[in-house]
């Protein structure tokens, strides 16, 4: 008889070590059912989670972190084994991508058919560091190499050169008389000359005392080159700014080295866009320089239509050909300052710098047109696929890179509720821009 008490007192037992492992432990734990309705969390995982949710009160992880991190509903839904690992150290911003961001690392671990445990744990500290150290190697590069690699000159107040030496001309093949007077995008690529990279430049090492920046370079008798740009001001002993020593180097060789490892870094792997991570990193990027320029910034969530009828209908490997078909399309569409990066699952999204909401809804249009029109062949035959799409832009309602995603998620959800296979945005109709404009859409942003 004492059997039944023996079994239910060592439940009790395991319940309260599990309970005390959850509420001692240094790292943010969650558990949850699969569809993400928490039904344990202990109070360092409540409390990482704060800037995220109003009031405190967590029912759903998903809803919760769908500001930030959208994609994690994707990856537990795309995940069909009864249990393993989900996602490990998987970064999610919870604040702007700057030195004192919030970002945590998540793993996601399938305990069993219907239960999920989530492991949070603050990395800010880290990724700032991260960040200072790559700026530093920059510095520190420029100090090791010899001095055949690079240019030494100033800039006047106003960002023009205003000094010469012999080491200008054998990097850039320019003499006194080609550049004195003139601005840094002298020794552009002229496919690098865009208008607002320059003042941003300087004023980005006016705030921060330094800046450094890589782009291609050409010289005067037309070869190209990967260039770094580092910027450090000079003072008078008043604290007014009297100019700018300048140092440009041709790193070319190291960017070849360096090209594969920032790709596995920054590239999805499966569709050769940018991955997650590194979309946040230049998305926040691009928000900072639109609000201090005062330019238009618009964002497209997509993602494909009834993508597990086809992963279960012609395999994963078909799933595959749909994901890459739907990138290329993009890709072939965007201009070379568009960013278009794969948030996870079937979900994508669109950077589009410089572009009004209207003229991002042609854009989401042509490319849903395109995937609509596309044959895809896969080892299943040939498949058409359609996506649906949600558009949104920066403004005074949407202030912030959270805010865009949100509002694009929205815009995304009522594609889908519309039927599927279409595009939705909330702010179009008030500047009365119609899909036939097509052609004054493409004017507007080139």
């Amino acid at each position: 008889m004492s059997a039944p008490n023996t079994v239910q007192n060592d439940l009790e037992s395991e319940y309260e070590a599990l309970l005390s492992f959850m509420y001692l432990s240094p790292v943010g734990i969650v558990r949850s059912n699969k569809s993400g309705f928490v039904d344990m969390m202990n109070p360092l995982a409540a409390q990482l989670l704060m800037p995220l949710v109003k009031g405190g009160n967590i029912q759903n992880i998903f809803d919760s972190l769908a500001s930030v991190a959208p994609e994690l509903r994707n990856l537990v839904a795309s995940f069909k084994a009864e249990r393993g690992p989900v996602c490990e150290n998987h970064r999610v911003f919870v604040t702007p991508a700057k030195d004192d961001a919030v970002v945590l690392s998540c793993s996601i671990i399938k305990v069993s058919a219907d239960v999920l445990m989530m492991v949070l744990t603050d990395i800010s500290r880290q990724v700032a560091a991260e960040r200072r150290a790559r700026q530093t190697e920059s510095w520190l590069a420029g100090i090791y190499t010899s001095v055949n690699d690079f240019a030494v000159f100033t800039l006047d107040a106003q960002g023009c050169i205003d000094s010469w030496n012999p080491s200008v001309e054998r990097l850039t093949g320019f003499d006194e008389a080609e550049v004195i007077g003139r601005m840094l995008s002298r020794f552009y690529a002229d496919d690098e000359i865009v208008l607002h990279r320059l003042p941003e430049h300087i004023a980005l090492t006016r705030d921060e005392g330094w800046h450094v920046e890589e782009f291609w370079c050409e010289t005067k008798a037309g070869r190209r080159y990967w260039g770094q740009v580092l910027v450090a001001v000079l003072r008078e002993e008043e604290g007014n700014v009297s100019g700018y020593s300048v140092v440009l180097r041709d790193i070319t060789e190291r960017k070849v080295h360096g090209d594969n490892l920032a790709r596995l870094l920054t590239t999805d792997h499966l569709t050769g866009v940018t991955n997650r991570a590194h979309f946040f990193e230049i998305a926040e990027s691009e928000v900072a320089r639109a609000e201090r320029h005062g330019r238009a910034l618009s964002l497209v969530m997509l993602d494909a239509d009834h993508f597990k009828r086809i992963n279960d209908t012609a395999g994963h490997q078909a799933g595959d050909e749909v994901l890459k078909r739907i990138a290329d399309e993009a890709k072939a569409l965007l201009r070379m300052s568009d960013i278009v990066a794969r948030l996870g699952g079937e979900e994508f999204v669109l950077l589009l710098p410089s572009t009004t909401a209207g003229e991002a809804m042609v854009v989401a249009e042509r490319l849903r047109v395109a995937v609509e029109r596309a044959f895809i062949e896969t080892a299943a035959g040939q498949l058409n696929a359609t996506i649906s799409l949600g558009v949104a832009s920066l403004g005074d309602a949407i202030p912030t890179l959270q805010d865009l995603l949100a509002a694009a998620d929205r815009a995304l959800y009522d594609a889908k509720q519309a039927g599927r296979n279409c595009v939705r945005g909330g702010i179009v109709e008030s500047e009365g821009v119609a899909f036939s404009a097509s052609e004054e859409g493409k004017t507007a942003r080139t």
